[in-house]
């Protein structure tokens, strides 16, 4: 029997075969089942395009939907043959998270995958996940160190798009390949000192919006939303991973050397300068100034930024207040606004 797919050449009679005209049957029936069934389920076809092959690296077996850091590719160009095929085909390697792993960067596996073996993964688009929730108002979601389940974020981390009721390992609908902005109103809490630091303290907070209610005692003031973000544990208490820092605060942080300006605040000169102060000065009685922290209460605009870890940080920028009193006399000071806050 001839080859029935055999092409026509111009000019010869067309004659189709009935195993041909049956396998051309056959292939149009099959795409239109497969556009139905995209049509009746279209996020099997968004998901299609943010699939990768991904060699485990790792010592462990990863159960579906569970994560894999990436660590490189499998392919790199360093040769001819090499770089057809990593232009080609390009299969990810990854392994189990650990601390020096970037928390965003990772594939979520869309089969059981066992140790140097390659299989099918998530890159980018919605998908379900495995996702311990720390905190049933947690938003966002990213590695956790030597775990295959992700870990649930305030924000700043992959959107979660919807979730299980509850704390602890659950089920949830993630959108790879979109970070979140990670950008929060919230009132400040008591500040905090930071050991060993000057002029420098974290901050509780809570999220905050407006009062929209014309008949409320706080009606268009700030105030904080029950169930809303905070720096709170579930269980009660402060996250120290959770608590604001002032961005402003920061460039004030170092003292200067005795005599040669303004504490290491302002550096404007001999504090004497100023007016008021006190006779026979300096050095007997210099007026002592000191950083005063955000008071509790005052409302900021909290943005999420990543640490030279990869770790999630909560900053702020708010105007410091200084405030100048006579060691000999603490009852006897006076305040200064610093300008040049953005």
């Amino acid at each position: 029997m001839g080859d029935v797919f055999r092409k026509v050449q111009p000019g010869q009679s067309l004659r189709i075969p009935a195993a041909a005209y049956n396998a051309f049957v056959d292939a149009a029936v099959d795409l239109r089942r497969r556009e139905r069934g995209n049509a009746a389920n279209p996020l099997v076809d968004a998901a299609q395009r943010g699939i990768v092959l991904v060699r485990n690296d790792s010592d462990e077996d990863i159960e579906p939907y569970h994560a894999l850091a990436i660590t490189g590719v499998l392919v790199e160009p360093d040769s001819e043959d090499q770089e057809r095929t990593f232009h080609s085909r390009t299969p990810l390697t990854g392994e189990i998270a650990t601390d020096e792993s970037p928390p965003l960067s990772f594939v979520l596996a869309l089969q059981p995958i066992k140790p140097d073996k390659i299989g099918k993964c998530v890159l980018t688009g919605v998908t379900p996940a495995r996702v311990f929730i720390t905190n049933e108002t947690d938003t966002t979601c990213e590695l956790s160190a030597d775990e295959t389940v992700l870990a649930s974020t305030p924000m700043g981390g992959i959107p979660i798009l919807w979730k299980e009721e509850g704390t602890g390992e659950k089920w949830a609908v993630i959108e790879m390949g979109q970070p979140s902005m990670g950008r929060v109103t919230a009132i400040l809490g008591m500040a905090q000192p930071i050991p060993t630091e000057h002029n420098r303290w974290r901050y509780p907070w809570q999220e905050a919006r407006i009062d929209g209610d014309p008949g409320s005692d706080t009606y268009l003031r700030y105030v904080a939303v029950p169930e809303g973000l905070s720096s709170q544990l579930p269980g009660g208490g402060e996250d120290p991973t959770r608590l604001a820092l002032n961005r402003f605060e920061a460039h004030h942080m170092n003292d200067s050397e005795p005599g040669s300006g303004f504490g290491g605040l302002l550096g404007l000169g001999p504090v004497c300068e100023l007016p008021g102060v006190l006779p026979k000065c300096p050095p007997a009685r210099s007026l002592k100034p000191k950083l005063v922290p955000i008071p509790d209460g005052v409302c900021v605009q909290l943005t999420c930024e990543r640490n030279s870890k990869g770790k999630p940080v909560w900053v702020f920028e708010a105007m410091s207040l200084i405030e100048i009193a006579d060691p000999a006399d603490e009852n006897r000071k006076f305040n200064l606004y610093i300008e040049g806050a953005s």
